[in-house]
């Protein structure tokens, strides 16, 4: 679990989609799954996305995050508009990865024994509860532990309370 747009080194708590990766061992094979914490997406035209993620990324030559690229390119692709105003309500910084649900960011084509064919997405909903940080408080937390959502997790499996989600098709 991660943040998608910020480097390596920047804080956990910025406003930002949150992406997981989840492997499932079945006796047919693994499963990868990937997917992230909002159930809609920026784009509905993936040929649009190697533009968004330069204009989500540090300014190739000022070397630095540049908001008015960001707004330039949500200004110019409407469709956006849904998951921007996601992101920039509280909902756009969970109170840790144990606190946000999932969703998978593909559909599935699945064929049962009668040849019938349904096409599926996975959800992963969070068994501890949803929870997000206000404002007020993310900007503090920053200040204190950048790395909340890492730290958080990790504290919580060594305490032995192991995060769960409930996945619906």
């Amino acid at each position: 679990m991660s943040t998608t747009i910020g480097d390596r080194e920047s804080s956990d708590l910025l406003r930002d989609v949150r992406g997981f990766a989840w492997k499932f061992y079945t006796e047919e094979g693994n499963y990868d799954m990937v997917g992230i914490n909002t159930p809609v997406f920026f784009l509905q035209d993936i040929m649009k996305g190697p533009d968004m993620f330069h204009s989500l990324r540090r300014h190739p030559i000022k070397g630095y995050y540049d908001v008015n690229t960001n707004w330039d390119f949500f200004a110019n692709n409407p469709e956006s508009m849904h998951m921007v105003t996601m992101i920039w309500s509280d909902y756009g910084v969970p109170y840790g990865y144990r606190h946000m649900n999932g969703y998978g960011a593909h559909t599935f084509k699945w064929v049962n024994a009668q040849g019938e064919v349904f096409f599926v997405k996975y959800t992963f909903k969070t068994d501890q509860g949803v929870k997000n940080f206000a404002e007020d408080e993310r900007r503090k937390m920053m200040g204190v532990e950048p790395y909340f959502a890492a730290r958080d997790l990790h504290e919580a499996i060594d305490r032995g309370e192991f995060p769960s989600w409930t996945m619906y098709v």
